[in-house]
C-alpha cells in the first residue's frame, strides 16, 4: 500500500497518441497494485476524461501485502497466488478510471529492449516504533529494491521511449510513508524524468487534510498544482473496492466514504489530489548515482574507478614521451593524448555519477601509477626521463585532477530540461514541453553497476 502520486493529463497511450504534440501525455509510476487508485486515482480518471493519454507503470505485483477479506484468507499465505489476484484486481481498476495503458515494470513494454522478462517483487516493510515503514532484514534477491538501480532505471525509460510523456508522476523523497519500494519509485521515477528533462511531479500526501497554516502554504505555492476529482468520484470508488484484497470502502460520518487498510487505520476517500512540482537541482548538493547505489555497489564501483586510474596512468606515463615528426619538427604527440585521455577519464566519471567519489578514486589510481612508474626499475632505468615532457605529463596530470575534483558542477542540466507549470496554484494539466527530441539520446543501462 502506500500514499503518493502526481499530476497530469490521461488517456491510453497507444502508438498513434503517444507521439501526438498536442495531447498531454502522463506517465504515472505506483510502487503496487491499489498505490495508483488511493493517491492518484481521482487524477488519473479526471485526465482520462479530459482526453490526456495516461500510462500506469506498477513496479511490482504487491505479493507481500496484507490480505484483509476472510474469503480471501488462502491468499494470506501463498504470495505466487496473491500476486495473480493483485494483477487481476488493478486490471479491473484500470478499466473503472479509464486507463487502457497499464504495464508492469520488467514485463513487455517496460523492460530493456534485449533483456528477458523479469518480475520485480515487493519488497515487504516493517512498523517502526516511530509509527513509519521501513526495510525488512530479509530482502528477497528479485525484490524491487535489491535489483540493480541502473537495470530499474533502464527499463522504465523504455516506457519513457514509448510514450514520450510530458510530465512523469510519482511519489516524493520519502515515498509517503517511507516503504522501500515508494522510495525506490521515487528515486527510478526522478532520474527517468532527469534523462529527458521531462517535468516531475511529486504526490502531495494529505493536502486534502492540512489546516491552518500548513493549508495556507499550499494554496500559495505556486509549484503546487491540485486535481479537484469530484465528478470522477464514483469512478475512483470503484477502482478501490476492485482492490478488497487490500483496502475496504467504509461509510463515514457526514456521508463520506473512506478507506479502512490491513492495519486498521480509516483515511477519508480524497477527492482533491495535488502534487507539486520538483526541480532539478542546480548543484552538486542533489542525489547523485553514487547515492543510489549499495555500500557493495558502490565500494566495487570505486575499486573499478581506482583500477582504471592506473590503468590510465600506465598507459600515459609509458606513451607520453612518444613523438612524430611534423614539418621536419617533432611534436610530442604521446604526451598530448595522453594528457587527453586522462582529462576524459576523470571528467566522464564525474559528469556520469554526478560525484567526486568516482572521479577521486580514479584520479588517486592515476596518481599512484605515476608515483609508482617514475621509481627505478630493477634494472637501474627509469620509464620517465628528467627531461620537459616528463615534468609536464607529471604537472599536468596533477592540474587535471584539481580542476576536475575542484570544478563546482560537471552535469549541467539537460537541454531543454523541465520547466515548472504557469503560475496558477489549480490545474487540471500540467503543459511541458515535448521530449521528442531528446528521448533517442538516453542510454541503455543494460547492466549497469547501480542500485
Amino acid at each position: 500500500m502506500n500514499s503518493s502520486a502526481s499530476p497530469t493529463p490521461a488517456s491510453p497511450a497507444s502508438p498513434s497518441t503517444a507521439g501526438d504534440p498536442r495531447l498531454e501525455r502522463v506517465l504515472f509510476v505506483h510502487a503496487h497494485p491499489d498505490d495508483e487508485t488511493i493517491t492518484t486515482g481521482g487524477t488519473i480518471a479526471a485526465l482520462v476524461e479530459a482526453g490526456a493519454a495516461v500510462t500506469v507503470v506498477t513496479c511490482t505485483r504487491g505479493e507481500l501485502g496484507e490480505v484483509i477479506p476472510d474469503d480471501l484468507a488462502v491468499l494470506r499465505d501463498d504470495q505466487a497466488a496473491l500476486a495473480v489476484h493483485r494483477e487481476g484486481e488493478i486490471a479491473a481498476a484500470m478499466h473503472d478510471l479509464g486507463v487502457d495503458d497499464h504495464r508492469f515494470l520488467g514485463s513487455p513494454g517496460a523492460r530493456t529492449p534485449g533483456l528477458p522478462e523479469r518480475a520485480y517483487r515487493d519488497s515487504g516493510m516493517v512498523w517502526r516504533s516511530d509509527g513509519v515503514a521501513g526495510p525488512t532484514p530479509d530482502l528477497h534477491p528479485a525484490a524491487f529494491c535489491a535489483a540493480e538501480f541502473g537495470e530499474v532505471v533502464s527499463d522504465l525509460s523504455a516506457v519513457v521511449q514509448s510514450v514520450r510523456p510530458t510530465a512523469i508522476i510519482s511519489y516524493d523523497e520519502d515515498g509517503g510513508y517511507h516503504h522501500p519500494d515508494h522510495v525506490r519509485a521515487n528515486r527510478v521515477a526522478v532520474r527517468a524524468a532527469r534523462l529527458v528533462g521531462v517535468p516531475f511531479f511529486a504526490i502531495v500526501a494529505g493536502a486534502e487534510s492540512a489546516e491552518g497554516a500548513e493549508a495556507e502554504a499550499l494554496a500559495t505555492d505556486v509549484t503546487v498544482l491540485t486535481m479537484d476529482a469530484r465528478h470522477v468520484a464514483p469512478r475512483k470508488l470503484a477502482a478501490l473496492r476492485d482492490h478488497r484484497s487490500q483496502v475496504e470502502v467504509v461509510d463515514l460520518p457526514g456521508g463520506r466514504a473512506g478507506i479502512r487498510f490491513p492495519h486498521g487505520a480509516v483515511e477519508p476517500v480524497t477527492v482533491r489530489e495535488s502534487f507539486r512540482f520538483v526541480p532539478e537541482p542546480t548543484a552538486d548538493g542533489g542525489a547523485s548515482e553514487m547515492a543510489q547505489m549499495t555500500t557493495g555497489g558502490r565500494v566495487a564501483a570505486l575499486v573499478l574507478a581506482l583500477a582504471a586510474g592506473a590503468v590510465f596512468g600506465t598507459i600515459g606515463t609509458v606513451m607520453h614521451q612518444s613523438t612524430i615528426t611534423v614539418a621536419g619538427s617533432p611534436v610530442w604527440s604521446g604526451l598530448v593524448l595522453a594528457l587527453l585521455m586522462s582529462l576524459t577519464l576523470l571528467a566522464g566519471l564525474r559528469s556520469v555519477f554526478g560525484s567526486r567519489a568516482m572521479a577521486g578514486a580514479a584520479a588517486v589510481g592515476l596518481l599512484g601509477a605515476l608515483v609508482v612508474l617514475w621509481q627505478a626499475s630493477p634494472g637501474g632505468s627509469i620509464l620517465v626521463p628528467d627531461n620537459t615532457p616528463a615534468l609536464v605529463w607529471l604537472g599536468g596530470v596533477f592540474l587535471i585532477c584539481l580542476v576536475v575534483l575542484g570544478w563546482p558542477r560537471l552535469r549541467g542540466p539537460v537541454a531543454g530540461g523541465a520547466t515548472p507549470p504557469g503560475g496558477s496554484t489549480r490545474a487540471s494539466s500540467v503543459e511541458a514541453q515535448p521530449a521528442d527530441d531528446r528521448l533517442d539520446a538516453l542510454p541503455d543501462a543494460k547492466g549497469t553497476p547501480q542500485t
